[in-house]
């Protein structure tokens, strides 16, 4: 077949190096039959070899992209909050696919992998939420400055899950509690010894807090909790009412503001939570720790 680049020669079979950018990384296809001009050098492929080329492409992405577990597909049908017909609508599949990989009867086919990931790399947020990966990293890095702000547990919980755009009801699905728990929780609606100790170790575990670092939010949630069961104490604290006697914005939550921030750094100093709970805490996160990942163990804060 004659060049249609210059028109001087005709194709010639040959061989190439195809390069390509997959998942953010380049590779190269090595070897891949082409035509080739002997005049100006001009590649082109015939639909055969495109037809190859796709295969090899294909086989690259699938490789790319490890096949999902069962908990990370139950936590994107929950990110959508859709119900199986729903999601199985969406991806054009049987009603039963979906749930037999939920429930880990089989793996995922490699095509649908891969269709499932492109879905989750369209949704805002949806990887820090489903892989643990992006998780830890997103934490690993919130860590760096939290730790270091004298907060209460409470505040801990929901300026971290801002700044990694950690999902609520997916963090207290995670942890095995009700999404209003979680915000109790978190708005510091709780002294930390109401709260069981089993679930306060597996919220540290979650965040990546050790227990050294832990017991200086517990015992600021603790002052919060005392100050906020004395009302009179409170008040006198946050001058809850100007000139004019009307009250200042409530929070989101709608509960009392919290500690003014040059009395938090005195927590640390002063435990205010029981010995007994604190062992309790520390047992139960010692046992989550000794089985966790390698990978987790090494992004603890100090």
């Amino acid at each position: 077949m004659m060049c249609t680049n210059c028109f001087a020669a005709d194709y010639q079979r040959a061989s190439t190096d195809l390069h390509l950018k997959i998942g953010g990384k380049d590779h190269v296809l090595r070897g891949i039959d082409c035509e080739t001009c002997p005049a100006c050098g001009e590649v082109t492929f015939t639909q055969a070899q495109s037809l190859e080329i796709d295969k090899r492409r294909i086989a690259l992405e699938f490789g790319a992209k490890p096949l999902l577990a069962p908990v990370e597909l139950k936590t994107l049908r929950r990110m959508l909050n859709m119900n199986l017909n729903e999601i199985c609508d969406l991806l054009h599949i049987g009603r039963n696919s979906y749930g037999r990989w939920e429930r880990g009867e089989v793996e995922i086919t490699p095509s649908m992998n891969l269709l499932v990931h492109n879905l989750i790399e369209r949704i805002l947020d949806a990887p820090v939420n489903i892989f643990e990966r992006e998780r830890l990293a997103a934490i690993e890095q919130a860590n760096t400055t939290l730790i270091k702000k004298g907060l209460s547990f409470g505040e801990y919980l929901r300026e971290v899950t801002v700044l990694t755009k950690l999902i609520p009801d997916i963090v207290s699905n995670s942890i095995g509690i009700l999404p209003s728990e979680f915000t109790r929780i978190e708005h510091n609606e709780l002294a930390p010894e109401h709260i069981p100790h089993e679930v306060t170790a597996k919220l540290a575990h979650y965040f990546g807090l050790t227990f050294d670092v832990l017991l200086p939010l517990l015992n600021g949630m603790q002052e919060v909790a005392r100050m906020k069961a004395s009302s009179g104490a409170v008040h006198e604290i946050i001058s809850p009412y100007d000139g004019q006697g009307e009250a200042p914005p409530a929070n989101e939550s709608g509960a009392v503001p919290e500690m003014p921030a040059q009395q938090k750094m005195t927590w640390q100093d002063n435990p205010r939570i029981s010995e007994e709970y604190a062992a309790q805490v520390k047992a139960a996160l010692d046992r989550l720790e000794r089985h966790a990942p390698e990978q987790l163990k090494s992004r603890r804060p100090s």
